[in-house]
């Protein structure tokens, strides 16, 4: 009786026959541009300030990125989902400093827009962060600018500003 009430249980979270998979549909490959191996550039210099590996994990319902600063020495990942409740884009940044950050936003015109709040550590005043990611389909680039304001949004400083190009692939 055991084993069938477990098998009931497991098939009860199975998706029907015939059914859609889970995160098949168009609006979970909006953020698929970032996808690949990268060296992100500083974007008014032609000089690498990292790199960053973007796969898709989990059956195609988490994009995960692996940054890599520069020196080497910092490091940080990302987990970036699509909520279809509210149709917004989720991320989740963690990193070798200590920070988790949690953005939200939408995806519309090749730009993935993501806006997020914390409490500073050194103030612990509250900083609003603002982070644009646009595609260049015809260069296959994409531009990162994150900002940030601690004057609820009067004033906005640029953290990251950085232009990913694809990897040579080998």
């Amino acid at each position: 009786m055991g084993y069938i009430l477990c098998f009931a249980a497991v098939v009860g979270f199975l998706p029907a026959y015939g059914q859609q998979a889970p995160c098949s549909g168009p609006e979970y490959r909006q953020f698929d541009f970032w996808v690949g191996d990268w060296d992100v550039y500083h974007a008014t210099a032609d000089t690498i300030v990292g790199t960053n590996h973007i796969k898709n994990i989990l059956n195609g319902c988490v994009i995960e990125e692996n940054w890599t600063g520069g020196g080497g020495n910092f490091q940080g990942k990302s987990f970036n989902t699509y909520n279809p409740v509210d149709s917004t884009w989720n991320q989740v940044w963690v990193d070798t400093g200590g920070n988790t950050y949690h953005f939200s936003g939408r995806y519309a015109n090749h730009v993935m827009s993501l806006t997020g709040e914390t409490i500073s550590r050194r103030t612990g005043g509250k900083v609003l962060f603002e982070m644009s990611y646009t595609h260049d389909p015809t260069e296959d680039t994409v531009r990162q600018v994150w900002k940030a304001s601690s004057d609820t949004g009067k004033s906005w400083n640029t953290i990251f500003d950085g232009v990913y190009k694809k990897k040579p692939e080998k």
